[in-house]
């Protein structure tokens, strides 16, 4: 008992390591990070954890869960990256974890080492624990309780079920409904394509109560929120979030149907490749391996439902990652898995091709953007990728396909590692938020005009006020002869005004967006 809890605690150490590397490395800058962790700030400067406030105004794009551990990250490593990232690191690492445990516990060993290194060689699943975004915890929440309610049907330790419906209930205070939708979906296919689905297996599962305790726990911050708001964040969370980005596109992140299918896709990437080659044997064993038939349904439902999405965006997808790489770790662990070299030679030689254009567009991508132009050499990190890439295919061909798996998710892993210790601060170097850093630095007298950058405030661990008509601006400089105008508004009126009456100090594109961030200050 002694070796196997000390088994899991090192691999959890390894495993977070990586999701944890250079979190703190480079600066909060991304629109949903800056806003979550800065309401977090928020939230712990003024010790107020019912109603979440971005730049002092009401955010109600999301529930508190992850404002709290990101308070308490604040609280253990000061307000910072760091802070802010930690948990989503540790819930990663949990998620992954648990994940190898149920596999491990339910199919063998090998399959759940293979779980876990197609989940970890994942460059866009791992990138998504070093963001302060509460996408972590939903995806830590839903895959647990989903493994949870698996161990319940396979074992019937109602313990299972208990820790099921509290991890529920937690999922909807990380990001609302969808965290009871998904479950609730999986075990209908499941139970369906099991041939079980009668009223006496689904009272087995005591439904009824069990979401009674998931809403339970979620329910008395919701009606607290909505009392201290007056029903703002109810309605704009609940209708505007939940329902309107269903229903409508929201901020352009719309698309076909089958776009939601390579979200899926991208984030298994490379791993999700093998999923090519599992169909056959999906169709002939999921009839009696439970496991591939639970971890179906799982991925089915999730992409599912963010397919009948109008919104879509790539992080909705990623609580089916972990059953996605269950399915394509059952398939390796199989025979028949290494019987076909031709079908192996194009999922390489279509890896090398795809690896081979990264480091081109990647310097493309960054001699045309304004800002990092200078910066374009760093896509020649890049060409690690193509080099890994022809190196499995050279094994492959040699006839050592499980050593060139094992070449790529190394290479992969190394790849992320260079990304977020080395790329990413030299890239968010150039960003308005340090740029500005030598104007901004412990000046008072600030005023936002219209808009701004949403990396400002919890950067510079401060509220703006902010103004949208001009006499309110004027107003404010003649009160403050020695203050600044910050804005990254993009109306022509606006910046016409601001040049004819103000002297521009500083001006600074947004890195891969289409904004500039001036500051202006009295001629």
């Amino acid at each position: 008992m002694k070796t196997r809890k000390a088994f899991y605690i090192f691999l959890f150490l390894l495993v977070f390591s990586l999701l944890n590397s250079f979190s703190g490395a480079y600066p909060i800058y991304i629109l949903d990070e800056a806003k979550n962790a800065e309401a977090a700030r928020e939230m712990y400067e003024n010790a107020s954890y019912i109603v979440p406030y971005f730049n002092g105004e009401l955010r109600s794009d999301k529930p508190v869960l992850h404002y709290y551990f990101m308070s308490l990250g604040y609280k253990l490593f000061g307000v910072n990256a760091y802070g802010a990232r930690f948990f989503s690191a540790f819930f990663g690492a949990l998620c992954l974890l648990f994940s190898f445990y149920t596999v491990r516990k339910v199919a063998n060993e090998r399959t759940a080492f293979w779980t876990l290194g197609l989940l970890l060689s994942s460059l866009f699943f791992v990138q998504e624990f070093h963001l302060a975004v509460p996408d972590p915890y939903l995806i830590f929440f839903v895959t647990a309780s989903l493994w949870s309610i698996f161990l319940f049907d396979q074992t019937h330790q109602s313990k299972w079920l208990f820790a099921a419906y509290t991890l529920t209930g937690l999922g909807i205070l990380s990001k609302g409904p969808i965290a009871l939708v998904i479950p609730v979906g999986a075990m209908g296919i499941y139970l369906l394509w099991s041939k079980r689905f009668s009223w006496n297996t689904i009272k087995s599962f005591r439904p009824l109560a069990g979401i009674f305790w998931s809403v339970l726990i979620a329910f008395p911050w919701f009606y607290f929120v909505h009392k201290e708001t007056a029903g703002a964040f109810t309605e704009g969370f609940f209708l505007d979030h939940n329902i309107s980005r269903f229903s409508a596109e929201k901020e352009g992140h719309g698309g076909l149907f089958i776009i939601t299918w390579l979200f899926a896709l991208l984030g298994l990437f490379p791993g999700g490749l093998v999923l090519f080659k599992t169909f056959g044997f999906a169709k002939n064993e999921s009839s009696k391996n439970d496991l591939l038939r639970f971890s179906v349904s799982c991925a089915l439902i999730v992409i599912g439902i963010f397919s009948f999405s109008s919104t879509k965006l790539p992080n909705y997808t990623l609580p089916a990652v972990p059953f996605m790489a269950v399915i394509a770790a059952l398939y390796l662990n199989t025979k028949e898995a290494f019987n076909s070299p031709k079908k192996w030679t194009a999922v390489f030689g279509f890896l090398l091709l795809i690896t081979i254009a990264l480091p081109i567009v990647g310097y493309l991508a960054l001699a045309q953007e304004e800002s990092l132009s200078e910066l374009k050499s760093l896509a020649y990190y890049l060409g690690i990728l193509p080099v890994v890439s022809l190196v499995a295919l050279v094994l492959h061909l040699k006839k050592n396909t499980f050593k060139a798996l094992q070449m790529t998710a190394m290479g992969w892993v190394f790849m992320y590692l260079i990304l977020f210790g080395h790329i990413y601060p030299q890239l968010t170097a150039f960003s308005p938020v340090e740029k500005a850093k030598s104007i901004l630095h412990n000046k008072e007298n600030i005023i936002v005009f219209s808009r701004m950058d949403a990396a400002f405030p919890v950067n510079y661990q401060r509220v703006y006020p902010v103004v949208k008509e001009y006499n309110e601006l004027e107003q404010w400089i003649l009160n403050h002869p020695d203050g600044l105008i910050l804005t990254n508004t993009r109306d022509r009126e606006q910046l016409k005004f601001l040049e004819e009456h103000y002297l521009k100090i500083f001006e600074q594109k947004a890195l891969f967006e289409n904004h500039r961030t001036r500051i202006f200050e009295l001629k």
